[in-house]
């Protein structure tokens, strides 16, 4: 009863020091003992029942690694990328099955037209990762509005707070040519620099450069009688990277693809109006339920999607939808509640 009593006001005292110190600098926490004190209690058991509890940790439960959660989501939400949904979640899932042998972070580029998922999927891939998902202090979303003059710093200190850390930069081809040249090194294999471990991590990049190209190679091949569903990476991977070395923005002749540490380029493949309906009629159950009919997802899609140059694919995706969604239930409501 004496040692349970020690235990717990040892524990108390421990927990009330470990916030002060959060207060002042983050944590990176690692299996050791934690002192001569209290020697015989393991920190991982210390900290799951004191400053974990609190604040999110670089541990189980806010580590979730969900694979097959993201693969579900892919499958159930995302519409007429089938190529996404087969690289990304056999990447993701082979870098967390090797993650403590890891030789180098995943580096992951989206390229696509507008409306066609790129988002939309970086944030499923921060859900099947962590419990606070995109909102974990894990993960770290750059869009071109933002500073990043300090960027391998950033990249440093985020990894020294969690190894396992997610990075999202957006709007690639808005940011400046060459801004992604000083992280190179951390995006290589062995990537390892003065006791930062970077690859444990996993960068995405999200661009809009290419997307163009990659739809007149898909109507191209569906054009010579090729199935949509049929086509694969090796039929867009090459023009992705093309593209995103060849338009001016963040790549533009970047050393990242010069050196070869995008281990994936991913095609996201343009939208045809059954795929845009499906986002229609998805959101339509989710804004007005009792509105969900075909017909009126057809005189939505009338008012909502416009043609590329192709004028065989949606201009703009999914991108403009639930607003749309949103006015077309709130004028049928209104003409409801004036009979």
């Amino acid at each position: 009863m004496l040692l349970r009593k020690s235990t717990s006001v040892c524990l108390l005292l421990l927990s009330i020091h470990v916030s002060v110190l959060a207060a002042f600098e983050p944590f990176s926490f690692t299996t050791a003992a934690i002192g001569a004190g209290l020697g015989w209690l393991k920190w991982d058991s210390v900290m799951d029942n004191t400053y974990c509890k609190a604040y999110e940790c670089c541990r189980k439960p806010y580590l979730k690694w969900n694979v097959e959660g993201l693969k579900h989501d892919l499958k159930n939400f995302l519409y007429g990328q089938h190529i996404v949904e087969d690289v990304l979640v056999n990447a993701i899932g082979a870098h967390l099955d090797n993650i403590e042998s890891s030789r180098k972070p995943l580096v992951l580029s989206f390229h696509g037209t507008s409306g066609t998922g790129k988002n939309f999927v970086s944030d499923f891939v921060a859900s099947s990762l962590y419990e606070n998902g995109i909102n974990s202090k894990f993960v770290y979303k750059f869009t071109a509005s933002d500073t990043l003059k300090d960027l391998a710093a950033d990249v440093k200190q985020t990894v020294k707070n969690c190894e396992y850390s997610l990075f999202i930069f957006d709007e690639i081809e808005k940011m400046q040519s060459g801004v992604f040249d000083t992280i190179v090194a951390l995006l290589d294999h062995h990537s390892s620099l003065k006791g930062y471990n970077f690859t444990k991590a996993i960068f995405i990049f999200l661009s809009n450069s290419a997307g163009i190209e990659i739809a007149r190679k898909l109507k191209s091949l569906m054009d010579a009688g090729n199935y949509r569903d049929k086509t694969k990476l090796g039929d867009f991977e090459r023009i992705a990277e093309l593209g995103a070395y060849n338009v001016i923005g963040g790549l533009y002749r970047s050393r990242i693809i010069e050196s070869h540490v995008i281990d994936h380029f991913i095609p996201f493949l343009p939208l045809e109006s059954r795929h845009v309906e499906l986002c229609i009629a998805k959101e339509l159950r989710n804004t007005c339920p009792s509105l969900a009919s075909n017909e009126n997802v057809g005189k939505i899609l009338k008012e909502a999607m416009t043609y590329d140059d192709t004028e065989m694919f949606s201009n703009n995706g999914c991108k403009r939808i639930s607003k749309k969604v949103e006015s077309y239930c709130y004028k049928q409501q209104k003409k409801k509640s004036l009979k």
